[in-house]
C-alpha cells in the first residue's frame, strides 16, 4: 500500500447532457492523471479505480464539489492530485507544498 502525488499541469471539463460531466486531470508531458466523474449528491461513491503503479486513476466525487474544484484549479498555482492505494482507496485534489513523487 503506498500512494503517489502528482502536480496538476491543466484541466479539461467534459459537460455531458445526461448529468455533470467528467473533469480530467492532466499532468507534465500532456499525460492524463485522474479522471473525475461527478455524480448526484445523494448517491453513495463508489470506489475509485487506481493504476497498479499509482499513475493514474478514475474517481467519482459529488456534484456539489464540483464548483469548489474549479475554482481551486483556477485559482490556486500549484495543484496536485494524491492517488493512495491505502485501504478502501482514495483520489484527493489538494492545493499546498506537499512534494510531488511518493507519500
Amino acid at each position: 500500500m503506498s500512494c503517489k502525488v502528482h502536480e496538476i499541469n491543466n484541466y479539461t471539463f467534459e459537460p455531458r447532457s445526461d448529468g455533470p460531466g467528467r473533469l480530467q486531470l492532466w499532468g507534465s508531458g500532456g499525460n492524463l492523471i485522474a479522471e473525475i466523474d461527478f455524480i448526484e449528491d445523494n448517491v453513495p461513491v463508489p470506489a475509485p479505480r487506481l493504476t497498479l503503479s499509482l499513475d493514474s486513476a478514475s474517481a467519482y466525487f459529488k456534484r456539489s464539489t464540483l464548483p469548489g474544484l474549479v475554482d481551486l484549479l483556477r485559482k490556486e498555482k500549484r495543484v496536485s492530485v494524491t492517488i493512495s492505494s491505502y485501504p478502501p482507496g482514495y483520489v484527493f485534489v489538494h492545493s499546498g507544498l506537499k512534494s510531488v513523487g511518493e507519500c
